[in-house]
């Protein structure tokens, strides 16, 4: 087939599928003129706590900007270890991620250090804890052992990013959450939030997102969610079981067909899964890209590099090029999953797969 025939990203598809609902919710945002702060920005946090089993939650402009406050009133209580040396905190990242993660914390001021992951591209099991922060960034889901990790130590923060929808309350000291476009509960433009059960840590978000009107001697800035976008995500929000029930079912229709192939699927085992990609990993990146995109299927290779690898990394403690994270950042490549992908679409994405492979 020649052609793009199946985009990586279905936004188009969703608009199609919803556009009368999203365009009523934007004459609902804005025919009052509040448009910020407003009766939609409440009622989307509302739901956030309900959806993540927290006691709190702010709308903020993304989702790394989310991270970044986190991080910013975690510093400003943090108290050196008696008798130690280290007077700025310390924060283990994977070394398999976005950059917006290591981002979030360096314009944050913490000393960084990047750590290996496991073949899943996620922490590995028994990794210690310390005096240091950790932050558990789920790429393909979270691990039991994370989760209990989440309960157990104040010190973890959460990039929820891509598995916030299967958190269930494991949010640490907070969880950031990102509403990118290309995320599973997508805003129209950008946006993010932070969730958590920690009453200090929101009233230094809501303060600080307001450029600290009741203090204006410390440092904040202006970052929220326009009442348009928070609209249009509380549309999407009644979707959103059925969405990720379809993408749950895509994944697992993949797994079963590419068990026998010599290649690896990222998410095979790991419950629960939000499915915000379809990662896998092969020996033959380039090849097999280059013969999904000649039959019409757009892919996508989200962490063609480790955080070690970015000149913002090159000083930071880090894993060696041996390391699993270089090693998984050589080969994975993720396909397009989305709940408006058709039966027909799902099953000739695996078939062009299969026929790849003699």
């Amino acid at each position: 087939m020649s052609g793009l025939v199946i985009p990586h990203f279905g936004l188009a598809r969703q608009y199609n599928n919803i556009k009368d609902e999203l365009l009523d919710a934007t004459h609902r945002a804005l025919k009052d003129g509040q448009l910020v702060g407003g009766h939609y920005t409440r009622l989307f946090e509302e739901w956030l706590k309900y959806r993540t089993a927290t006691k709190y939650a702010v709308t903020v402009h993304s989702g790394t900007q989310a991270l970044e406050i986190i991080a910013r009133y975690k510093k400003s209580i943090y108290v050196p270890p008696r008798g130690g040396l280290r007077t700025i905190p310390e924060i283990r990242l994977p070394n398999l991620t976005y950059p917006a993660t290591l981002n979030a914390f360096l314009n944050a001021g913490w000393n960084v250090e990047l750590v290996d992951t496991d073949k899943y591209g996620i922490f590995k099991q028994g990794f210690p804890l310390s005096t240091a922060y950790t932050c558990l960034v789920g790429l393909y889901g979270m691990k039991p052992w994370e989760q209990a990790r989440i309960e157990q130590s104040h010190s973890v923060i959460v990039d929820g990013a891509q598995h916030w929808l299967v958190a269930d309350g494991q949010v640490g000291a907070g969880m950031a959450i990102s509403f990118d476009p290309t995320k599973n509960l997508n805003s129209s433009g950008n946006g993010g939030a932070i969730v958590t059960n920690d009453e200090q840590l929101y009233l230094y978000a809501m303060n600080y997102t307001d450029n600290n009107k009741p203090y204006f001697h410390d440092v904040g800035t202006n970052s929220k969610m326009s009442e348009q976008d928070c609209a249009h995500l509380m549309v999407r929000a009644k979707y959103i079981d059925e969405w990720q029930q379809r993408r749950e079912q895509i994944a697992k229709y993949w797994n079963e067909s590419f068990k026998e192939l010599p290649l690896r699927c990222l998410d095979d085992g790991i419950t629960p899964h939000a499915h915000q990609k379809f990662v896998i990993y092969l020996s033959d990146r380039t090849a097999l890209r280059q013969h999904l995109m000649a039959n019409g299927i757009q892919t996508k290779i989200s962490y063609d590099y480790v955080l070690g690898d970015l000149p913002i990394g090159k000083d930071l403690v880090k894993p060696d090029m041996l390391s699993t994270s270089v090693m998984l950042s050589r080969g994975v490549l993720s396909l397009p999953i989305y709940p408006e992908l058709t039966d027909i679409e799902v099953e000739y994405i695996a078939t062009t797969l299969r026929e790849f492979y003699p």
